[in-house]
């Protein structure tokens, strides 16, 4: 059998975008020292997780525009595959 009348390898299925928390494209975002919620959107996020240098375990965060404190996902599963839960964070500080 000739290399032109192989037949093709079907193509890959697309990944479906992540559901879950995220409401539309957005991930909630909590502030550790106020609690103020803020929801950004999901491109902008992972646009922050794909050009961060740092630690892959630590997500992308923002400051607080209420009162400057750290700000941490309320859920976020990151371009490297790590999930990010507030949960995580809220037990192990309070």
């Amino acid at each position: 059998m000739s290399p032109v009348s192989r037949k093709r390898k079907p193509a890959r299925k697309k990944k479906k975008p992540q559901v879950g928390l995220h409401s539309k494209g957005k991930v909630k975002y909590i502030c550790l020292a106020c609690d103020t919620t803020e929801e950004i959107p999901l491109d902008v996020v992972r646009n922050f997780d794909a050009m961060d240098d740092g630690d892959p375990t630590v997500p992308p965060q923002f400051q607080c525009e209420a009162c400057g404190g750290a700000m941490y996902p309320e859920y976020y599963k990151g371009v490297h595959g790590y999930e990010y839960r507030i949960s995580d964070v809220k037990n192990e500080t309070g």
